[in-house]
């Protein structure tokens, strides 16, 4: 059964406007069953930005949980709207300039 699924992602991007870093991590809430589908609902949104999935950490279901930020509840709350939803944090860039 889908339900949401909230995890920490690692990803490559554009260089950042600004400092011109490429790494990135934010929060990300999506429907998922598993892990693995979890992974791929990311990748999937993250390929159409042009941008690559490095890494997920501590994927796992919300129910349940509380205590998140009001940034994470918002977008938790604008997922539960929409069962397609793919719904990432504000990205936190370290230092990655490209070669």
């Amino acid at each position: 059964m889908r339900e949401l699924w909230i995890g920490l992602v690692e990803v490559l991007t554009e260089p950042g406007v600004g400092s011109g870093d490429t790494r990135a991590f934010t929060n990300v809430v999506t429907w998922a069953s598993t892990v693995s589908g979890y992974v791929d609902s990311v990748t999937k949104v993250f390929t159409e930005y042009g941008w690559s999935v490095l890494g997920t950490e501590s994927e796992r279901p919300i129910a349940g949980e509380s205590g998140f930020s009001e940034e994470i509840t918002e977008i938790i709350e604008r997922a539960q709207l929409n069962p397609k939803a793919c719904i990432f944090a504000t990205f936190y860039y370290y230092p990655s300039k490209p070669s």
